[in-house]
């Protein structure tokens, strides 16, 4: 079990639900798509890879939350169930908000009919699909309940130990580097591979806090605060040498896990700072600002076409060509990067303050309506009650 002092106030790793919170802020800064000097900054241009951190977290927490459990008697079902109830609300309700933006952009073709299906079945981050289609970012959320899935299954079968978990962590990176056409930014296609890979380092971080009881001693204030800022000029120093998603990329999940163990601490001046309110209610909304971060996005994409269209301002450049062949076209006003920071904030504002309504009104009554359902299956004797944090 986990040693008395690795567990976190509460049950709670504070200062990692706001890096959580802020990883998602940095992905939707990345989606938004305009033309500003934000997006010049290393850590947006390559914030796809924060994806990797959310996965790397999961990994944990789900380990620390149910991997006894599971092994216990906890019950397979009811696993599913509880991880159901918390990801599928909101990415059914963004789903259902994404389909009349299809239509108007492709009709109702076969393909469309096809992505309505593997998404509602969560099966689009598994390689069903050729294509990221309505809210795409959920591809992650795809891969990330087929790992739960698996996970559940190598407890249940093979029990408490880690050795299972070497197996992704071994065969990802060199699937992603080799064999992946888009290396560390593989979505619908290598989407599980990437998503095992980081979540499996997630599962063996738990474990080494387990059995490493120095892993979650604090030092002094001072040597806390040292090993914190210099995580993050790592990370900083990092991002600023990946040169795209076939480099060096493939080790970022490695990156996340030593961030993690760092600010799992929570000892350090930075994890102070990281545990105030309002870094804490990022962290809360994290979810919701991740799902509902491209509808924000397309919004303002279409209204920009309506204003062309309506009074012929150029409000697109061209600046590349996507990997699916189609022209990269951002959002430019005025041709003045300081117009696109300030739209970037304001978008950023309009997608924390969407977060705030679906968090109360899809994704919290969703996760308590699954707990409660899932308190009426049987589970073996023996099993213990789960406490579960808000946004594992």
């Amino acid at each position: 079990m986990l040693q008395a002092n690795a567990m976190p106030r509460g049950g709670r790793f504070e200062a990692l639900d706001s890096w959580r919170g802020i990883c998602a802020c940095m992905v939707a800064l990345f989606h938004f798509g305009v033309v500003n000097h934000i997006g010049q900054f290393n850590l947006i241009k390559h914030a796809y890879l924060f994806v990797d951190f959310f996965f790397v977290l999961s990994g944990f927490v789900i380990a620390l939350n149910y991997r006894s459990r599971l092994a216990e008697g906890f019950g397979f079902d009811r696993f599913v169930l509880m991880r159901l109830g918390r990801i599928y609300p909101l990415h059914f309700f963004t789903m259902l908000l994404f389909i009349p933006v299809e239509l108007v952009r492709y009709g109702m073709g076969s393909n469309l009919w096809h992505a309505i299906a593997t998404n509602a079945l969560l099966l689009h981050g598994l390689g069903f699909n050729d294509a990221l289609w309505l809210n795409f970012p959920s591809w992650s959320i795809s891969a990330e309940f087929a790992a739960y899935l698996v996970f559940a299954i190598v407890v249940i079968r093979f029990g408490e130990g880690y050795l299972p978990w070497l197996i992704p962590v071994v065969v990802g990176p060199l699937v992603l580097g080799f064999v992946s056409p888009n290396g560390m930014n593989s979505t619908y296609d290598f989407g599980l591979i990437r998503c095992l890979y980081g979540f499996a380092l997630g599962v063996i971080c738990f474990d080494l806090r387990e059995r490493l009881p120095s892993l979650s001693r604090p030092f002094d204030g001072v040597t806390d605060t040292t090993i914190e800022v210099s995580a993050l000029f790592i990370v900083l120093i990092y991002f600023g040498l990946v040169s795209g998603p076939h480099s060096f990329a493939v080790v970022s999940p490695f990156l996340f896990t030593g961030l993690l163990l760092v600010f799992a601490r929570g000892s350090g001046a930075v994890s102070r700072f990281l545990t105030t309110r309002p870094l804490l209610l990022i962290g809360t909304l994290s979810y919701s600002i991740y799902m509902t971060h491209a509808l924000v996005s397309v919004v303002f994409r279409a209204g920009a076409k309506v204003l062309e269209h309506m009074f012929g301002w150029q409000l697109f450049v061209t600046v590349g060509v996507l990997s699916n062949g189609e022209p990269q076209r951002l959002i430019s006003i005025a041709r003045s990067p300081w117009f696109g920071d300030l739209l970037q904030i304001v978008m950023l504002l309009i997608t924390i303050a969407l977060a705030m309504l679906t968090y109360r009104y899809v994704e919290e009554p969703g996760r308590l309506w699954s707990r409660k359902l899932a308190s009426r299956l049987p589970k073996n004797r023996g099993a213990k009650q789960i406490i579960e944090p808000a946004n594992p």
